[in-house]
């Protein structure tokens, strides 16, 4: 499905929701596996952000199994409106969903564009009879049109604490490891950087990130929409980075298995609604 406003446009799947296209004009900002390398671009991570202890949890007496980052990039979401430049998507849980998250509930995907940015927002609904306890995880990414990966940074709004969570094997470690900003607020890219798989950042105080060149300035910002944790990643030496506004975490070796129990999760009563969501917002043109 595309969208348009002005010159910009954005093509999403309905298939996880997923964003696959942003461009201004001809230039493209979002990640395009043309050499196979990472077959997604802006997955949507429901009900579950990374990995669970175990690979499940369980629930009112019975296991469940549940894939990395859930399962909404898997399902087939459902075309609820559209026009030139917005479109609603609508997932609601079904016999796949039932058999590995015991909840029936709402996820609505909003897409919207303006003439230099795309909004995203989510609307997360329980319609159970019990609380219904979940994750929620943004996970676009962006291209890195312009050679050495060193020349690209990712910057903080605020300053952070010197420290990032990093995986031990499957599972997250339980402590975090020192981390140098450098220049100030800034993480700059590299081809070894993610050569231990994401780093995480808990607890952040930024409400917004750029991404920027050293030669070229500013290419984009996202705004997190308020989300506590963020994940940076990429395949090591892919020309991308994803920036992820996160409302939950991979777990330790320690995280509870009762559903419940487990502390970075959202806790919705029945009938309650859970709304955020994240803006790209594209840098003037330099001419």
């Amino acid at each position: 499905m595309q969208l348009s406003c002005g010159d910009l446009s954005a093509r999403v799947e309905l298939r996880g929701a997923q964003l696959r296209s942003l461009r201004r004009g001809s230039e493209e900002y979002l990640w395009q596996d043309e050499a196979g390398v990472w077959p997604q671009s802006a997955p949507i991570l429901f009900p579950f952000v990374g990995r669970l202890r175990g690979g499940g949890y369980t629930h009112a007496g019975r296991s469940y199994r549940q894939p990395i980052h859930g399962f909404a990039s898997a399902q087939e979401f459902e075309l609820v409106e559209q026009r030139d430049d917005a479109l609603r998507l609508r997932l609601r849980a079904n016999a796949a969903t039932r058999a590995i998250y015991p909840f029936d509930f709402r996820l609505d995907v909003d897409f919207e564009l303006s003439p230099d940015a795309l909004q995203l927002r989510y609307s997360v609904v329980n319609e159970s009879r019990e609380a219904m306890a979940f994750g929620l995880g943004s996970h676009p990414a962006f291209a890195l049109p312009a050679a050495p990966l060193g020349d690209w940074s990712v910057e903080f709004e605020t300053d952070e604490a010197p420290e990032v969570y990093r995986l031990d094997g499957e599972l997250l470690a339980a402590m975090p490891e020192p981390l140098v900003f450098s220049p100030p607020r800034s993480v700059q890219l590299g081809e070894q950087l993610f050569d231990r798989d994401a780093l995480i950042f808990k607890n952040i105080r930024s409400r917004r990130l750029s991404l920027n060149h050293r030669a070229h300035g500013e290419r984009l910002r996202i705004h997190t929409g308020g989300a506590p944790h963020l994940g940076l990643w990429a395949r090591p030496r892919a020309a991308y980075v994803c920036i992820e506004p996160w409302w939950g975490v991979d777990e330790h070796a320690q995280s509870p298995q009762e559903l419940l129990h487990k502390p970075d999760l959202l806790r919705l009563a029945p009938a309650q609604r859970f709304e955020t969501g994240y803006r790209i917002e594209l840098a003037a043109r330099r001419d």
